[in-house]
């Protein structure tokens, strides 16, 4: 039978409290960015400006629904999705830099293996959304910092503003999904949810000043 992690009432609250919070704030830096993608008048800049804002609402949206679930198959069903959008964010997020400020065959290739990485990851979790969570979790890490096989061509093009925000929210994500992994204290799962959250708003400046 598959082991379920069930949190206390209060805690769920919490978990969807924190991330509702975070849908709104998605909501509001899609459309910030959208308007800013145009104002740079570049078709690219809209488009992955775009997926990496779309990206966000998708996460934010899919938590919140998860944790205010009472467990069942809808719930179910759920758990998989939230796991699986982290991919699609990491994916997201990726876009813009490689497209914009890397460019080139560096950037499409990489960016082709974050994508291609994300589908396997979401395969991957549609069979073991509660197993083998440790490789799971270093597989968004590594995704993550894939980040270092084009940094010399990223720091020729980003902004220095855009990178120090890019590398906090490296940051933020790593440290939190130290809280993710430790099970053992109360609202470890509300404390990996604020890490994302700041996470988030750190990439959220980063692609904005991308230029």
């Amino acid at each position: 039978m598959k082991i379920i992690n069930k949190f206390p009432f209060g805690e769920e609250l919490a978990n969807f409290i924190s991330h509702a919070a975070g849908g709104v704030l998605s909501v509001a830096a899609l459309v910030i960015l959208i308007i800013r993608a145009v104002s740079l008048g570049n078709t690219l800049d809209i488009v992955s400006f775009t997926i990496f804002g779309a990206a966000l609402v998708l996460m934010y949206t899919t938590s919140s629904i998860f944790h205010a679930l009472k467990w069942n198959k809808a719930k179910e069903i759920f758990e998989i999705l939230d796991h699986s959008v982290i991919y699609v964010l990491i994916a997201s997020t990726y876009t813009p830099f490689l497209l914009i400020v890397v460019g080139g065959k560096e950037g499409i290739t990489l960016l082709v293996i974050e994508w291609l990485i994300c589908i396997l990851g979401i395969v991957f979790k549609s069979f073991f959304v509660q197993k083998f969570v440790v490789f799971s979790t270093l597989l968004y890490i590594i995704m993550g910092w894939l980040v270092v096989f084009v940094w010399y061509d990223l720091l020729a093009n980003i902004s220095n503003l855009s990178l120090v925000f890019l590398i906090l929210g490296g940051l933020f994500y790593t440290i939190g999904t130290l809280f993710y992994m430790w099970r053992l204290f109360k609202y470890h799962h509300l404390v990996w949810h604020i890490f994302v959250i700041f996470g988030s708003i750190a990439h959220f400046f980063s692609v904005y000043f991308i230029l």
